[in-house]
């Protein structure tokens, strides 16, 4: 028994078996072969030849009408892929989808006048809901992409309306070299619907089984007010509704490899939306090994920063607080013990006169008031994060810096009565000042402009000083303030230049009334910034 040598067909045979599908109807072609040779000599698969592609469609809904089971069909590049569409679009609305299994050309050639070439993923778009087209592997991340890939279309045929996937396989020369002894060991992440009476019990069996169990809280409109009251490891930075380690970037920062293992995890569950601690992503990917990883999604798709996704549990984070029980209280304590370290540092870090020094005495003067502050992103929500104390707001949901200080605007004018504070570095600033525009923006909209004269985080990346386009283009350095802008629309403004000029200016920027919104420029120096965020821990 020989399997091709390309990757990604052996991680798509091994994850179709993996999934329960043991039929595959097969028609003929070249690009397609090494997807037949695998087919036929796994065990568990029976192919059916047939060669017409638009009957073999129909004939795999027949299948899968009379199994209960998932079916796929399996076409060669080019118009083939598009005579299955008909059956593809009944097996949708019958509610017995197929998987559509399509060799492609590589994209090099798409549009090159080669044989049977087209652009082939979303051919089918109207009548499958999910598309992927595999990479063809080249390191570890590819590898993952091809499984999530695969898992994704596969957890989606099996939703309850079992609608027909479409999984697009680009296939390099050579065709056809069948040296590989042995399919990957390639786990299937598994969809458990909460909604489901024994796949809930099977999730309640995963949760009872865990004993140190981390739960990840990103930026989500997901309720998790239900763990307020769980004696469980809450990672939720202060862009999450709720986290009891809200921290997380300092502990992984200051921890020693000794500490990190004794705070190990056995289940991570992951409840969505973003993150702005980057040590957080790649702790969570360095964990692996026996640990268990469950994603939580309201509409059972998968979303896998951990990149070991094991479970998708649908449903909501409410219905997960439900199972979830006490963990161990040593582990607990741990990583009670790290967080209070953690503030505690940050707390008697004082900071030489910078941008980091700015966010840690506003965040001081509004601790007991019941504020609403907007973070731009870059290197303000980082410092947010670090010295908020409650709730804060940043567009996380694509990390872009355009838009913040709309979003502020937009807030502040839908709640007038109270102030809105809008914490933002000179290039989100100066991109989208226009913000500043409407007339009736009121005094309740106060800004905290971070200006050092460039993209100052850019400067933290290590080896990006070597280029020399590193100041000019890529950091976008400037001599620009906002004085004039702020004349231009009536607004009032207030400029820092050291500890004194900042305390001055933070108590007009919190305390002043003004008709128009008031602004406090703090002027600093981005290599004096760089020093004072890195010496924080």
């Amino acid at each position: 028994m020989s399997y091709s040598n390309k990757q990604n067909i052996n991680i798509l045979t091994a994850l179709l078996t993996a999934y329960g599908v043991t039929d595959i109807v097969v028609c003929p072609g070249s690009r397609n072969a090494p997807l037949a040779h695998n087919f036929e000599q796994h065990p568990a698969i029976t192919c059916h030849p047939v060669t017409d592609e638009r009957s073999a469609a129909f004939i795999a809904l027949g299948m899968r009408i009379a199994t209960g089971r998932p079916v796929a069909v399996c076409v060669t590049s080019g118009s083939a892929l598009l005579n299955v569409l008909p059956g593809a679009a009944e097996a949708t609305y019958q509610q017995q989808g197929i998987i559509v299994i399509s060799a492609d050309r590589p994209a090099a050639w798409i549009g090159q006048n080669d044989g049977q070439t087209m652009p082939q993923p979303g051919a089918l778009t109207s009548f499958v809901e999910t598309t992927v087209s595999l990479p063809e592997p080249k390191d570890d991340t590819e590898l993952w992409l091809c499984r999530r890939m695969i898992c994704e279309a596969m957890i989606r045929n099996a939703m309850p309306h079992h609608p027909s996937v479409h999984i697009n396989v680009p296939i390099s020369e050579p065709l056809f070299d069948f040296t590989t002894e042995q399919l990957p060991a390639v786990k299937p992440i598994t969809l458990l619907d909460m909604a489901n009476t024994a796949d809930r019990t099977t999730l309640s069996g995963i949760i009872q089984a865990s004993r140190r169990m981390m739960i990840v809280s990103g930026q989500t409109a997901m309720t998790t007010d239900a763990f307020r009251n769980t004696k469980a490891v809450v990672i939720g930075e202060h862009i999450s509704a709720y986290g009891n380690i809200r921290h997380i970037d300092e502990i992984l920062r200051m921890a020693t490899a000794e500490e990190l293992n004794a705070m190990r995890p056995d289940c991570v569950v992951f409840l969505g939306g973003n993150t702005v601690s980057k040590r957080l992503r790649h702790y969570m990917r360095s964990l692996g090994g026996d640990t268990i990883y469950i994603n939580v999604s309201n509409d059972g798709l998968l979303h896998d920063i951990s990149q070991h996704a094991q479970y998708v549990a649908r449903g909501t984070a409410d219905d997960f607080a439900a199972l979830v029980k006490d963990t161990d209280q040593d582990y607990l304590k741990r990583w009670q013990d790290m967080e209070a370290r953690a503030v505690a540092r940050i707390k008697a870090y004082a900071p030489p006169y910078s941008q980091l020094m700015a966010v840690k005495m506003f965040e001081e003067a509004i601790a007991a008031t019941q504020a609403t502050v907007c973070y731009a992103n870059s290197m303000a929500v980082r410092l947010g994060m670090a010295h908020a104390t409650a709730y804060r707001h940043c567009n996380r949901g694509l990390n872009g810096i355009e838009g913040s200080l709309s979003v502020a605007a937009g807030m502040a004018m839908a709640n007038a009565d109270s102030n809105v504070y809008c914490v933002i570095g000179d290039l989100s600033f100066f991109y989208d000042s226009n913000a500043l525009w409407p007339q009736h923006l009121g005094g309740n909209l106060r800004i905290l402009l971070l200006n050092n004269n460039r993209g100052a985080i850019f400067g933290m990346l290590p080896g990006l000083d070597k280029s020399e386009a590193h100041p000019t283009i890529v950091a976008a350095t400037h001599a620009m303030t906002a004085e004039h802008i702020c004349q231009q629309y009536g607004m009032a403004y207030h400029r820092a230049t050291d500890a004194t000029s900042l305390t001055e200016g933070l108590n007009a920027l919190i305390n002043a009334k003004a008709p128009r919104p008031i602004l406090l420029e703090v002027m600093t120096d981005p290599d004096e910034d760089i020093k004072a965020y890195k010496g924080m821990i």
